[in-house]
């Protein structure tokens, strides 16, 4: 399966030319930001648009073929954050120094961002 240049392009403008798990600018990277299959291709995940999401390069190799993760403070195995069925804001914040992304909730905390 490969993503077409029609559906590539939808989603770097559905997520305004950011990352959706770190929200760092596509336009201040060095390089292009990936198209990422939030359900991997590899757990049968498809390149419907609503599988999809724009990933900067730490983040898409940090995520890799991971769907869950675990809450520190609980041992809980939780679902990733999906840019598609959460809103980033409730789970994660920028540190004063605008340096670390802050996990606020448990999907947040047990979450694989950059």
């Amino acid at each position: 399966m490969t993503v077409n240049d029609a559906t590539k392009k939808l989603v770097r403008q559905r997520a305004k030319f950011l990352c959706e798990y770190c929200h760092s600018s596509e336009e201040a990277s060095a390089a292009l930001f990936s198209i990422d299959h939030i359900i991997p291709q590899s757990l049968k995940g498809s390149d419907d648009p609503d599988n999809l999401a724009l990933a900067c390069q730490r983040c898409n190799g940090y995520r890799y073929n991971f769907t869950t993760g675990i809450d520190p403070d609980t041992g809980q195995m939780l679902p990733l954050f999906n840019p598609r069925q959460q809103k980033w804001s409730d789970h994660f914040i920028w540190s004063a120094d605008g340096l670390k992304i802050i996990g606020i909730s448990s999907v947040g905390q047990s979450g694989k961002t950059c």
